[in-house]
């Protein structure tokens, strides 16, 4: 898809019309058009000030859109230890999409926290194992295996596991938030190589 039309899809999906995508942006009405349109080719900058208006990210924005399924197997996962005994893995692919899927693993007692403990978009929670509790603003709500929680995530939040046992649950973001460091990055591309050498014809 090009990226006038993909702006421009993103816009209409977000309900929002040229002005307002401006003033959202900073930049102005005519510029969005000729982006649109694919009259002009913004600059890194201006596609940076695009996807946060859009509440998406510039990878999405410039990412060919590839007809092929993206397949990330268990043993490629890209994982982070976050907030001490807190695992998370990436289930979607990288360069990052506008969706992103994640599972975390709460050792008993503990809590999984982002760096700001929000973020914009929604989020929706499934736990998988144990129990976990979702505490959102003055709301704390208990997931027992199979529930779900799908909420704004622009009020700060975080997971609690209160049992006895390591909890694990499937959460998904639009658009995606996690920012996997240089050294993830590089230990997803090795192993993808590695993958792709392993499935290659002899």
């Amino acid at each position: 898809m090009q990226l006038g039309k993909k702006i421009r899809e993103l816009r209409f999906r977000r309900g929002l019309t040229v002005q307002q995508l401006a003033e959202l942006s900073g930049l102005s009405k005519g510029f969005i058009s000729q982006v649109e349109n694919e009259r002009t080719s913004p600059s890194l900058a201006t596609l940076r000030d695009l996807a946060r208006a859009l509440n998406t990210s510039v990878a999405y924005l410039v990412v060919e859109d590839d007809a092929a399924p993206h397949i990330v197997r268990e043993g490629t996962r890209m994982g982070v230890v976050n907030g001490g005994p807190i695992r998370v893995e990436v289930l979607t692919a990288q360069p990052r999409r506008n969706l992103e899927m994640l599972i975390a693993s709460i050792p008993a007692g503990g809590s999984a926290r982002t760096e700001r403990d929000y973020h914009h978009g929604e989020e929706c929670v499934v736990c998988i194992e144990g129990r976990v509790i979702v505490v959102r603003g003055d709301h704390r709500i208990e997931l027992q295996p199979g529930d779900s929680c799908h909420h704004d995530g622009r009020t700060p939040h975080v997971l609690e596991n209160p049992g006895s046992e390591t909890a694990r649950v499937l959460v998904a973001i639009t658009p995606a938030t996690f920012e996997p460091t240089p050294r993830l990055r590089a230990q997803a591309a090795a192993m993808s190589e590695r993958e792709a050498e392993v499935g290659a014809p002899g």
